[in-house]
């Protein structure tokens, strides 16, 4: 049985537990439609675009610092890849219900090449509804400076921890807030 989704819904995609017994699901919801762009420009794909922020950068760091975050995309596919291949075979050993929130967040730069943002686009329609993938408006230069305070180029992390999800998602809300202001 694969678990393959080839549509991306903002509306309808469900957000960990933690921030759906909240309001905080529906600002997230908000802020993420808001600034809705096409992955890639040959695709109806769409994806949201987030700015940057301090909150952000404090939520991304200490996840990192925590082990909660992922680094490249080979190593993320892989991690990707091993979970879908456990969950496949959970489903088909008990028959259980696969919750289909949200679980994994990936955040990419915006100066990645057309193959970059294509290799993306596929992992989020396999890997849906579980990973939610959102383009940082921010080159690799700073989103590897953000992650690491030093300078490096990371074109694409993903947060694999639903505490680090939750945590980066609130995050986005305020970062948000912060770049109207």
């Amino acid at each position: 049985m694969a678990i393959i989704q080839t549509e991306f819904n903002l509306t309808t995609i469900r957000f960990p537990r933690e921030l759906e017994a909240t309001d905080a699901s529906e600002a997230i919801r908000r802020v993420l439609l808001a600034r809705i762009i096409k992955i890639r420009p040959d695709s109806d794909f769409i994806v949201p675009r987030i700015e940057p922020g301090k909150p952000l950068e404090d939520a991304l760091r200490k996840s990192r610092l925590r082990g909660q975050i992922r680094l490249g995309f080979e190593d993320i596919a892989d991690k990707l890849e091993n979970e879908r291949a456990g969950i496949i075979s959970v489903h088909r050993s008990t028959d259980a219900l696969y919750g289909g929130r949200i679980s994994r967040l990936l955040l990419f730069s915006n100066d990645g090449a057309e193959r970059l943002y294509r290799h993306i686009e596929e992992l989020l329609k396999i890997h849906s509804p579980r990973i939610l993938g959102c383009l940082l408006n921010a080159d690799s230069a700073a989103l590897g400076r953000l992650i690491n305070r030093r300078d490096s180029k990371i074109k694409i992390v993903m947060a694999d921890h639903k505490d680090a999800v939750c945590e980066i998602l609130r995050a986005m809300i305020a970062s948000s807030d912060a770049a109207v202001k």
